[in-house]
C-alpha cells in the first residue's frame, strides 16, 4: 500500500511538498538501477525515458545533491520545481494528475 504523502501532510501547514521534475542525461554505458531504486524511495514516477516527477520537502538543490551520488561524473542532472500549470503529451505519467 502506497501512502499519499500529499494527503498525510495536507493538514500540516509547516510541511510543504513541492512537485519536482528530475531530468538526467545518462551518458555512460552503465547500470543505473541504484539511481532508479533511490528515485523509488521518493515515490518518483517516470515521465520520459530519463525524467521523473516526485513530491518532496527537499529543495531542488538538495535533491540534486542526493541523486548525483547515483550517477557518473560525466552524466548530467537537472532538478526543477513544477508550477501549477503543466501539460504533457504521451508522457509515461500524467503530470496533471500529480
Amino acid at each position: 500500500m502506497l501512502l499519499d504523502f500529499r494527503l498525510l501532510f495536507a493538514s500540516n501547514r509547516a510541511v510543504s511538498l513541492k512537485l519536482y521534475l528530475v531530468t538526467c542525461d545518462l551518458l555512460q554505458d552503465a547500470d543505473y538501477s541504484s539511481l532508479r531504486a533511490r528515485l523509488l524511495t521518493f515515490e518518483a514516477r517516470a515521465v520520459l525515458a530519463n525524467q521523473w516527477a516526485l513530491h518532496s520537502t527537499h529543495t531542488a538543490g538538495q535533491l540534486k545533491d542526493i541523486l548525483k551520488e547515483f550517477i557518473h561524473d560525466g552524466d548530467r542532472i537537472v532538478v526543477a520545481e513544477v508550477g501549477a500549470e503543466r501539460a504533457s503529451r504521451r508522457a509515461l505519467s500524467d503530470l496533471s494528475g500529480l
